[in-house]
């Protein structure tokens, strides 16, 4: 994650990939308007993927430590065994 986009919070960047959204699906951008669009909406996209994927290994985390975790082999390919039982 850049800098800039450490700090922000998963609703702001909805919220940004949203009106980006409706502007490209608007089609009143300029090809260059429209690249710039789309190069800040794959970074907002990243950073919502990031903090989601943060959230979800500390629920798992969460889980896990009050014995409510059951062992799922998706969420082991996707995390490295983060949630493989000891």
């Amino acid at each position: 994650m850049c800098e800039l986009q450490k700090d922000m919070k998963f609703e702001d960047a909805m919220k940004r990939l949203e009106e980006i959204v409706k502007s490209l699906e608007d089609g009143n951008l300029s090809l260059e308007e429209a690249i710039k669009l789309y190069e800040e909406g794959v970074r907002l996209s990243k950073v919502c993927n990031d903090i989601l994927r943060s959230v979800e290994k500390r629920v798992v985390l969460i889980e896990k430590l009050n014995g409510e975790y059951i062992q799922d082999d998706i969420t082991n390919d996707i995390y490295g065994g983060l949630g493989q039982k000891e």
